[in-house]
């Protein structure tokens, strides 16, 4: 199981509950009749560490007992409280709706650190959202708002925030850095410290196991545990034990991963962490799924599911519903797990999370193919190409707004400066006016200021128009590029066959001359594996590396691009019709002859591919349009993937009635193949058996 494995451990913060009960221990001025309740409120946050429902039951006692009038002071550090509590319990929406009843509490009291504190939490519901992106985009925007020397709270909140945004990019070395950075500063042996110190090596320990290196992950979290165990709260204790199981099932020491998740699982137990709990169920029963133990699987995923529903943790109830779906699968029940996959495909529509929506997709479609039900698996993948069209559209919007935002909020910052300098030139000419006796010498002044300002004003508009075009290039650049490999995407793709679309017939036959012009869809073989053996940094370097092999196996005047995915097309125009098998094993040779080389691993690759000639069939394109083909070349790539992969699937012609054929052919592809109805030549990769 790939789709939702820790899910909700990936995008909860854990470290939030620690920074903000430390900036909630700052010293600052306390009135008299404040300290008991200060005093108290600590105690709430001591107590969290050990038994989180213990202390919210405790903490609204105390809110029902305080007077109407209690201070500002006291007020705020309510609110702090809370929002950890919540965090903790997982109760995401509500702990927002806390933080934006701290911002405005702040604002009325002109505390602007405070603010800040609280705008830097919406990180915290981007992440949840899976918005990495964004979050990047409003800590730069934030950034400058510090100041040169924030205070030690808000800088590791901020450097936290950026770890995890980084971290949700694949960003891994810059992640580790600012993680670095804030464990730097938990040095010290006080009570608070001490928690931030745990938390931050727990964050450290998750990340070593994402960036594919588990043994350093396994090292940082059994330090803490064996340093750290007589005086460690339940709640870091439970995280490290997550983390360090984390790490063994990623070396593959399955028996010490589960018994680390067990242990877990039993301190959450004893703190009262029910969401934590689900999360930790979640992941064992992510583990049965890899391991093919359907019926551990089901048994661990119907105990997260009551956990999760219990605390109303929408992250973790998709993830064991996710997962329990897929185990009633694998133990062939596909008419049981079909409500519970489906419950969770139509939630993560609803919510437009498309990249996990992509994956469960995928998972679905491969669940019904190893059943042997290969037209409900099509209906699935057919629907996982919708979405990862839209996918693609929504990537590069966001990008495209991430990149609009930062250069407003330069922009706005330019202004505030331009102001500042406005009023300081006004208040020198008042000044001036009032000085008749120097009024000769004062107006050359002036006129000398003047001349100088138009001309710096002239410089700075010049560099702001060129950056402002430098950024419309990068725009640019994003818009008709996949950012990953480089290549065309499929924007680019779509205007140049609706160009061509709009050419007379006798104008594009004049173009390809004696040849046609070939559609060819690209899938890599198992990638899923590839990312879940070895993660997604390698399964990124995989991309790329196909993508530049299949641009040096192509003529200059064909067009590659990332078509989706692990998908890519090949439009070739003006291919011989005697070449075109040629031409589709000259790919298959190209990417799986030799494996990727990824510095520690050498990951095996092959390709699937689906072509079609256009014409084709000496069919008008005014009634096999460039669209038909590519969805023919489709199914003649799925074609491929379920009859052995590493092949090619070339559709070279129908039978007579050529309209009858197509319809039969889009109805049930692998019917007319059997049939004859459709005429296909296998061209088979590299050491394939076919």
């Amino acid at each position: 199981m790939t789709v939702l494995s820790l899910f909700a451990f990936s995008r909860r913060r854990t470290l939030a509950s620690a920074v903000l009960l430390a900036a909630m221990l700052c010293t600052a001025p306390v009135r008299a009749d404040d300290a008991a309740v200060l005093a108290e409120l600590r105690a709430i946050a001591d107590l969290s560490y050990s038994a989180n429902p213990a202390a919210i039951k405790r903490l609204e006692e105390l809110r029902a007992t305080l007077p109407p009038n209690v201070s500002y002071r006291v007020q705020r550090e309510l609110l702090l409280t809370r929002h950890s509590l919540q965090r903790d319990a997982g109760q995401a929406e509500q702990a927002g709706e806390t933080l934006d009843t701290l911002r405005e509490l702040a604002l009325a009291n002109n505390d602007r650190d405070t603010v800040l504190l609280a705008r830097l939490g919406r990180a915290d519901r981007l992440l949840d959202q899976g918005k990495p992106m964004q979050v990047l985009a409003l800590l730069d925007a934030l950034r400058p708002q510090l100041g040169a020397h924030p205070p030690r709270q808000l800088q590791n909140w901020l450097d936290l925030a950026y770890g995890d945004a980084y971290s949700g990019t694949s960003q891994f070395d810059k992640a580790l850095s600012r993680y670095l950075a804030v464990l730097s500063r938990t040095e010290g042996d006080d009570v608070a410290t001490l928690r931030e110190r745990l938390q931050i090596m727990m964050l450290i320990s998750r990340l070593y196991v994402n960036m594919n290196n588990p043994e350093k992950g396994l090292a940082m979290a059994t330090n803490a545990l064996e340093t750290y165990r007589s005086v460690m709260p339940a709640r870091p204790m439970a995280w490290l034990l997550f983390a360090q199981g984390t790490a063994y099932i990623s070396l593959e020491r399955n028996a010490e991963g589960l018994a680390a998740f067990e242990a877990a699982l039993a301190t959450a137990e004893r703190a009262g962490l029910v969401a934590m709990e689900g999360v930790i169920l979640g992941n064992v029963a992510d583990h049965y799924l890899r391991t093919r133990q359907y019926a551990k699987a089901e048994a661990a995923a119907r105990r997260a599911l009551v956990k999760s529903v219990q605390v109303n943790d929408v992250s973790s109830v998709l993830m064991a519903k996710a997962n329990l779906g897929f185990a009633l699968g694998g133990q062939g029940k596909l008419d049981a797990a079909l409500p519970y996959v489906r419950e969770v495909i139509d939630d993560l529509r609803s919510s437009n999370s498309l990249g996990d929506l992509v994956n469960m997709l995928d998972e679905t479609s491969r669940m019904f193919e190893a059943a042997g039900r290969s037209q409900e698996a099509l209906r699935f993948v057919r629907d996982q190409q919708t979405v990862q069209k839209k996918l693609l559209v929504s990537e590069r919007d966001q990008a495209v707004a991430a990149l609009q935002e930062k250069f407003e909020a330069d922009r706005r910052q330019r202004q505030i400066d331009q102001l500042a300098r406005d009023n300081q030139v006004k208040d020198t000419v008042i000044s001036n006016k009032r000085q008749e006796q120097l009024i000769i010498a004062v107006a050359a002044a002036l006129l000398l200021v003047a001349g100088v300002f138009v001309y710096v004003q002239y410089r700075r508009a010049r560099r702001a128009n060129a950056e402002l075009a430098r950024l419309n290039v990068q725009l640019e650049y994003h818009a008709t590029r996949d950012p990953l490999t480089g290549l065309f995407n499929r924007r680019v793709f779509t205007e140049r066959m609706q160009r061509r679309a709009g050419l007379p017939e006798a104008e594009r036959r004049q173009q390809r001359g004696s040849g046609v012009d070939v559609l060819t869809i690209i899938d890599i073989d198992h990638f899923k594996s590839i990312n879940d053996r070895w993660g997604h940094a390698v399964g990124d370097r995989t991309l790329v590396e196909v993508a530049r092999r299949l641009t040096e196996a192509v003529r200059t005047s064909d067009m590659v691009l990332r078509w989706g995915g692990e998908e890519f097309l090949v439009f070739a125009p003006g291919v011989p019709p005697d070449q075109l098998d040629g031409m589709v094993e000259r790919l298959l040779a190209a990417v799986g002859t030799l494996p990727v080389d990824c510095g520690d691993v050498q990951v095996p690759v092959k390709i699937s591919a689906g072509a079609v000639p256009m014409p084709f069939c000496d069919l008008p394109e005014t009634q096999f349009s460039w669209e038909k083909a590519v969805q023919l070349a489709d199914m003649g790539l799925y074609h491929a993937k379920t009859h052995g992969r590493n092949r090619a699937v070339v559709v070279g012609g129908l039978a007579e009635p050529v309209r009858g054929a197509l319809a039969q052919t889009e109805s049930d592809f692998d019917a007319a193949v059997a049939q004859g109805v459709v005429q296909v030549a296998v061209v088979p990769g590299p050491d394939s058996a076919a």
